[in-house]
């Protein structure tokens, strides 16, 4: 943000301190500083400006001047990406732009929350999980979103071969209309012309989230669409659940007498940051069988199990083949758990109400959401 609060706009003399950055007789307001990226921008929450009006909120995020080329790059590779991925399910990306040394990459905002909150609102809940309707529709959405990047294609009808790669609770949002998004395909893998090759040594994605053959062959591993599927069965277990996969005691038991060790090698890095080293998610990885995830599943209906186990096999030969074919099944799942038909108007009720309960949890005094604009007292003014 400009530190020179004298500075003139395309509105003249006025308090600028607000001003994140102006563009072709537009202000962006800064309604507050959100967080920053996984990948290290700094996010904000801004409404554009123009003198007939202000517009509706909407996310920025800034690459920092003393970023490394490489990150100025990834940004432009996501907003490239973004233009071939117009879809319900995907969120938006709104336009880059570069003023002097700054970078500016401007997002759909979804008013809610992420799902990694939602999971949360069950802890503070005491332990009361989202229905599994909720987590059924939630993930036929997000399979949705990911069938459509897995089959983008660029002007010439030539598949992008997108991979998302980071599949995760935090980056999948849900409106409190009921509306579910994916985004931050800051990480995905695609064919794009011209495209950054993923340096030697650097993993993209999350750890906690990665698929077995990723982890343990993080440099030899042929992108395929099916990382993606255990990825969302990881997130489709933790919100039906609230059980990390890789942090069951039973696993990391296993662990410890599976004969598989990484081979010694120029150590790989993880470009986000994680609770377990990749050598030693991969060691978890390595020992993972499915009764560790029907261990996890405890309590959850056989046909929603049967979706999660197929989605999380370790052989990826065994997984669902796309996403195509995990969205049927979800669907059809959902079709049969609930007597009446489960939408967006279903989802936005129990949220609203997951997130009443979570609000006055006596809970609250020893929690705190790491994300921004959730319960009441938090809520942004937009003047």
């Amino acid at each position: 943000m400009d530190s020179d609060s004298r500075k003139q706009t395309v509105h003249g003399k006025e308090a600028t301190k607000r001003v994140l950055f102006s563009h072709e007789g537009t202000d962006y307001l800064v309604v507050w500083r959100m967080d920053t990226t996984p990948n290290g921008l700094e996010r904000y929450l801004v409404r554009p400006r123009t003198r007939e009006h202000v517009g509706e909120p909407m996310e920025a995020e800034v690459v920092p001047l003393d970023a490394p080329d490489q990150a100025r790059h990834r940004v432009e590779e996501e907003a490239k990406l973004a233009s071939r991925l117009v879809h319900p399910a995907i969120e938006r990306v709104h336009g880059l732009h570069t003023l002097g040394e700054k970078t500016f990459l401007l997002k759909e905002h979804v008013d809610g929350c992420s799902l990694g909150t939602v999971i949360s609102f069950g802890v503070l809940r005491g332990d009361k999980r989202m229905s599994e309707a909720f987590c059924l529709y939630v993930a036929n959405a997000v399979a949705e979103a990911l069938h459509r990047a897995h089959t983008a294609t660029d002007e010439e009808g030539r598949p992008l071969g997108i991979i998302h790669r980071a599949v995760n609770p935090c980056g999948v949002r849900i409106g409190w209309d009921g509306a579910v998004k994916l985004g931050d395909f800051a990480s995905a893998y695609s064919l794009l012309p011209q495209r950054l090759r993923t340096p030697k040594g650097l993993f993209r994605g999350e750890l906690e989230y990665a698929a077995p053959e990723r982890l343990m062959k993080p440099r030899t591993a042929v992108p395929d669409v099916r990382w993606d599927i255990f990825s969302l069965g990881v997130v489709l277990l933790e919100a039906l659940t609230g059980n990390c996969l890789y942090g069951l005691g039973s696993l990391e038991g296993a662990a410890g007498l599976v004969g598989w060790r990484p081979v010694p090698r120029r150590e790989v890095l993880s470009e986000r940051p994680s609770w377990a080293t990749l050598e030693e998610m991969a060691v978890l990885a390595a020992a993972l069988r499915p009764e560790h995830v029907e261990e996890a599943l405890q309590g959850v209906s056989a046909s929603v199990k049967n979706i999660v186990h197929k989605a999380l096999r370790s052989d990826p030969g065994e997984r669902y083949a796309t996403a195509a074919e995990l969205r049927a099944d979800l669907r059809a799942c959902l079709r049969a758990v609930r007597e009446r038909p489960y939408g967006a108007r279903a989802a936005s009720m129990e949220l609203l109400l997951a997130r009443t309960e979570a609000e006055g949890s006596p809970l609250r005094e020893g929690a705190t959401l790491t994300e921004r604009g959730v319960f009441s007292e938090d809520v942004p003014r937009y003047s």
